[in-house]
């Protein structure tokens, strides 16, 4: 069978995951992927899609959970359009927001951009959106410039006045691959409009999920909400700014008298039903939600603003309004300020984009087990495949320093002040740049204070994107230096540190979630869900998830090498060991600091082997 595929050959393991993917795909099966990094998922799950799709009249959506993770998959439908000269059509489509021209609105925030540029479409006062209209998407250049990515999209725009989303929609409606973000598909509030605009239908679509353990969590993310005080508090301010006489002192009051009817002497938070808020949810509740939505866009028109608490007010009371029994909602307090929260405790509304596919290819570096990944998609009857790592065992050595945990009922400024000290050995003996990544920010916080390094450099608590970028490029660009940043976050999963300008990653402690209400209840749910899996499905894998991934940020290519410190005793445990080994080889050293330094002495010797060696060419 001859596949698209870009490149002269594929790897072995590669060529093995085309075959499986292209098989599931003709008997009309999901299929589940668990394959390391490097073995070059993207090129193979779109070669095998791409095949099958062009012989059967069928589309391919390329989905990821960041905008960044979009250029692989462009240059991988790209190539094998180039080298087989073929006649279809791509596109790369990310959010409106991330492609708007007007300088009205495209320094708006978060959801209120969407709201505010509905406004100006429908006023006629967008005059983008109006030269879109009429816009062909016969331009030359306009194929050029879908085909180059976003970016290109933009620049394009610019210079013919227009709006990038607009003609985007437009001429995805004739493409045969569509590369997009998560929400495009999963959100189930947008999902239904955004197939109408681009024309197409999801039944004849096979769907590449990449970085796929993240699907869950992600869609529990769009249909959880929550309130403060102190929320409320800015969101009067803005209606007082704007002479609007919409009174939320009562649905302050509310939150208050329900905060102190759940919560008795020591409790911090409870669980609370829509009868508890019933006195404020009347009969006006939902004209009340249409008048906030009006009274927002409002102010940020008036005000010139970026965002807007009034309209984050409307969205609480409508999911308020709208959770079904698979979410909780959970009153809290603290220091005497209350906190209303809707927590999705498993995503049943967003799921059934998956079962009217045509099929799904779900993908990732960490997807074991995938019996609970089956489970938790409510996908029955497909096929499951894991492939080894195609890089040498010798590039990469895995140790459980034993002597630590990060147990938060053994934690002490004495046993931080230890690990530091741990740090900074293995740092010394690790020739070139190290990564540590921490269970959490007060973890990371009360240890980095300790570690004396000469370039160090810190993720910090709600750093913007910008701030991330810069931190990551002087880390990066910085040899001998050292990361300090949590698992979970952008420094640790789907991210590339190229050029192996990694040469150590140290895994403090591990990344469990915090054992609060929210998560009590998601246990209990998914236990009734799947079985008694509660524990196992929202608590420890997510944990070694997170581990993994971070501890897969070394060695991206065969040329990479690098040692992995996971430090917590724990981490031998058998149910935290059984889940690492799936994915890491562990080594049983007794002295793994003597390891270290004998894996990078007998890595130079190799080297200096490979470089001795005559040239065969010459």
């Amino acid at each position: 069978m001859d596949y698209l595929f870009r490149f002269d050959k594929p790897r072995p393991n590669q060529e093995a995951m085309i075959g499986d993917v292209y098989s599931a795909l003709e008997h009309r099966r999901d299929i589940f992927i668990n394959a390391p990094t490097g073995i070059g998922k993207t090129d193979a799950s779109l070669g095998a899609a791409l095949t099958f799709a062009l012989k059967n009249g069928l589309d391919v959506f390329f989905l990821t959970p960041k905008i960044s993770q979009h250029k692989i998959a462009m240059e991988a439908v790209s190539g094998i359009k180039k080298k087989f000269g073929l006649d279809f059509s791509f596109a790369d489509i990310v959010g409106k927001r991330n492609i708007c021209i007007n300088d009205k609105v495209n320094a708006i925030e978060s959801d209120a951009f969407y709201g505010s540029c509905e406004s100006l479409v429908k006023a006629g006062k967008c005059t983008y959106f109006s030269r879109s209209k009429n816009f062909s998407t016969d331009d030359k250049g306009l194929a050029d410039a879908m085909e180059n990515g976003h970016n290109a999209l933009l620049d394009y725009s610019y210079g013919k006045g227009v709006c990038a989303y607009e003609i985007a929609a437009k001429y995805a409606k004739n493409c045969r691959v569509i590369i997009a973000g998560y929400s495009h598909l999963l959100n189930p509030y947008n999902s239904g409009a955004f197939l109408k605009k681009i024309g197409h239908s999801i039944d004849n679509a096979i769907i590449i999920w990449d970085e796929a353990h993240n699907l869950i969590n992600i869609a529990n993310s769009y249909l959880s909400t929550s309130i403060s005080e102190l929320g409320i508090d800015a969101a009067e301010r803005e209606l007082k700014a704007i002479n609007n006489s919409i009174d939320l002192d009562y649905l302050k009051f509310a939150m208050k008298k329900l905060a102190a009817k759940k919560l008795s002497k020591g409790m911090s938070e409870a669980l609370v039903d829509k009868s508890d808020m019933s006195e404020f949810m009347e009969s006006e509740y939902e004209k009340l939600i249409d008048d906030l939505e009006k009274a927002g866009l409002e102010y940020i028109q008036a005000k010139n603003a970026k965002r807007s608490s009034i309209l984050h007010i409307a969205r609480f009371l409508r999911g308020f309004l709208d959770a079904d029994e698979s979410a909780a909602r959970i009153i809290k307090a603290r220091n005497g300020l209350a906190r209303l929260n809707v927590s999705c405790l498993y995503p049943d509304r967003a799921l059934p984009i998956l079962q009217e596919a045509y099929a799904n290819v779900f993908m990732s570096a960490t997807m074991e087990p995938m019996r609970m990944y089956s489970d938790m998609f409510k996908v029955a009857n497909s096929e499951m495949r894991s492939y080894a790592s195609p890089f040498p065992k010798h590039n990469k050595a895995a140790f459980i320093d034993n002597e630590f945990t990060t147990k938060f009922s053994q934690r002490s400024n004495e046993q931080y002040m230890k690990m530091a000290k741990r740090i900074e050995e293995i740092k010394d003996s690790v020739p070139g740049s190290v990564a540590v990544f921490f269970p959490s920010f007060s973890v990371l916080e009360g240890i980095s204070r300790h570690v004396n390094v000469a370039k160090k450099y810190v993720q910090r608590r709600e750093m913007q994107s910008q701030a991330t970028d810069a931190l990551m490029k002087r880390f990066t660009e910085d040899d001998g230096s050292m990361l300090m940043a949590v698992m979970g976050g952008s420094f640790s999963e789907g991210i590339d540190y190229k050029n192996n300008s990694i040469k150590g990653i140290i895994i403090v402690g591990i990344p469990l979630t915090a054992p609060d209400l929210e998560l009590k209840l998601r246990i209990a749910y998914l236990d009734k869900r799947f079985e008694g899996r509660g524990m196992d499905y929202a608590y420890i894998i997510p944990a070694i998830v997170r581990s993994v991934q971070a501890a897969g940020r070394a060695v991206r290519s065969e040329r990479d090498r690098a040692v992995l410190v996971f430090m917590d005793k724990r981490y031998s445990w058998r149910m935290y060991m059984a889940a690492i080994s799936n994915s890491i080889e562990i080594s049983d050293s007794k002295d793994y600091m003597k390891s270290i330094r004998f894996f990078w002495d007998l890595n130079d010797v190799v080297d200096k082997v490979v470089k001795a060696k005559p040239d065969k060419n010459s």
